[in-house]
């Protein structure tokens, strides 16, 4: 096991004994500093002064290490030295999706409520292309998360999300150049689609909750509001609102996502 989670695990084990960092280092005979920067995960100790704090605390050294091989059995973490580009690349499209999609926003407010198009058409076309592939790259991310983290649920809300971006981003286009459907109804349709792979899409993320703590939690429980709010249509102006915190905690979670596999690669 490497740092820092090592020194959250000591921490761990030695908040579970009620220890103070004062009583350990007597135990140990090591230095409040030293435990200090241990649990802190700024350095790596010896084996010497490892086992002797891990005996202090009841812990065999040997269960540590075959516990953090387990997670990599558990997780496929062993092959996915392909994936950290990947997903580093995913959560800079949702960088990019995110910040394009308040352009988005204002022109397909003005082309749907207003009648207006305040773009050119090939400008239009281009903010589109851009902002789907961002989107769709960003969630393609979760995809690849839910291969790594066997999370069917996950995968399947991903995709189920894709294939709605496709669709109702061909309308957008294809209806620049001949007469759309009624507006209502393709909003409403949209609407409750997106919802329903909201929904799903949520629930996936929240069960990566054991490798990551709170954030896919936190994550997930807005995109599942988001979800429900889009579903029920006249609230979708709120589902948008719960949808912000939602993209820029998943961004975050990616990012952790991107590091984790990358000291499994080292």
């Amino acid at each position: 096991m490497k740092q820092p989670e090592l020194g959250r695990k000591i921490l761990e084990l030695r908040k579970q004994k009620g220890f103070t960092q004062e009583e350990l280092v007597e135990q140990c005979n090591i230095n409040v500093r030293t435990i200090q920067r241990i649990e802190a995960g700024e350095v790596m100790p010896r084996s010497f002064t490892l086992k002797t704090i891990l005996n202090v605390l009841g812990e065999d050294l040997e269960n540590l290490q075959e516990s953090d091989s387990s997670v990599l059995e558990l997780y496929n973490l062993k092959d996915v030295g392909f994936s950290v580009f990947y997903i580093k690349l995913a959560w800079i499209c949702g960088i990019i999706y995110f910040l394009s999609g308040f352009v988005e926003f204002a022109v397909d407010y003005a082309r749907f409520y207003e009648d207006e198009l305040i773009l050119p058409k090939a400008a239009y076309i281009s903010m589109k292309f851009i902002v789907m592939l961002a989107y769709i790259y960003f969630l393609w991310g979760f995809v690849l998360s839910g291969k790594i983290f066997n999370n069917y649920l996950l995968k399947i809300g991903t995709f189920f999300l894709i294939g709605t971006t496709l669709l109702f981003y061909g309308y957008d286009i294809a209806s620049l150049y001949f007469e759309p459907f009624y507006v209502e109804y393709v909003i409403t349709t949209q609407s409750i689609f997106c919802g329903i792979g909201s929904i799903i899409f949520g629930l996936g993320i929240m069960r990566l909750e054991n490798p990551f703590g709170k954030i896919p939690g936190v994550a997930g429980g807005f995109e599942v509001v988001s979800g429900i709010l889009f579903a029920i249509v006249f609230m979708a102006w709120l589902g948008l609102a719960f949808l912000i915190p939602a993209v820029i905690l998943q961004i975050i979670l990616l990012y952790k996502i991107e590091e984790l596999l990358k000291k499994h690669k080292e």
